[in-house]
């Protein structure tokens, strides 16, 4: 699995290019914690192993002060991750958090 990326002012869109043969766990690993970063995972299947290692990338860019906002395809789903990293339903409500805790770096 690879990303299309769209870099924005402030932030990146990455969205998955899906197919059969793709890795999820691989193209996360790829995800350096450089910028602030929206991931449009509305079309990927998390396996448990899945959503521990995201966890694992998104402490990752807590610790450089970078934002890394998931979005996913159900509230039930969102349930399921919201311990583990920041979760919202669609890319809007992930801009609002980014520039939210933007501010809240700054304060």
């Amino acid at each position: 699995m690879s990303w299309t990326i769209s870099k924005e002012e402030k932030y990146s869109l990455y969205v998955p290019e899906v197919t059969a043969e793709s890795d999820p766990m691989k193209a996360f690993a790829q995800l350096e914690p450089s910028d602030h970063k929206i991931i449009d995972a509305r079309s990927i299947d998390f396996s448990d192993a899945l959503k521990h290692f995201v966890s694992s990338v998104y402490e990752a860019h807590v610790e450089q002060q970078k934002s890394f906002i998931v979005v996913v395809k159900s509230m039930s789903l969102m349930e399921q991750l919201e311990e583990l990293f920041i979760v919202v339903p669609t890319v809007s409500e992930a801009i609002d958090y980014l520039y939210m805790e933007a501010l809240e770096r700054s304060v």
